[in-house]
């Protein structure tokens, strides 16, 4: 299925065409061949730290193994626990495909690593170091301990 739509721009009196394709079920199982990239991790977005308790339960997460703490390009702070879908195959392929969760089943390649716009982070924290150096430098907290 294809939808075209028209945007206006009024200021500079230009028309653009924005064609968006539709994938069916099994033009996206073969994009995904190969990749595993958003099947290998579970995001989660946190409260936008603010106080000295805030950053030390950031520390706190960071202090585990398989976790990330990140800041996404619209400066949302998110915790990335690096673990597998059960669900993934070898092949690298969905073993639910058909019955996926809504969360994967609206997932597009436009926003995807692989096929959209790349890396989703501005910033990646893997251990207190660089959060504790973050703040000092981008924050008017001088002292976390």
């Amino acid at each position: 299925m294809m939808h075209i739509c028209y945007i206006q721009d009024l200021r500079r009196s230009l028309t653009c065409i924005i064609i968006k394709m539709t994938k069916t079920n099994d033009e996206n199982k073969n994009l995904c061949a190969n990749c595993n990239k958003c099947c290998v991790y579970v995001a989660i977005e946190l409260d936008k730290p603010k106080s000295k308790d805030d950053f030390h339960n950031i520390m706190w997460y960071l202090l585990h193994e398989n976790i990330l703490v990140c800041i996404d390009h619209d400066n949302d702070w998110i915790v990335e626990f690096k673990t597998k879908c059960k669900a993934l195959q070898d092949n690298d392929l969905c073993g639910v495909y058909e019955t996926r969760p809504n969360v994967c089943r609206e997932y597009t390649q436009d926003s995807c690593e692989k096929y959209g716009e790349g890396l989703p982070y501005k910033k990646v924290f893997t251990n207190r170091e660089q959060l504790i150096k973050w703040v000092y430098k981008n924050t008017r907290i001088k002292n976390l301990f």
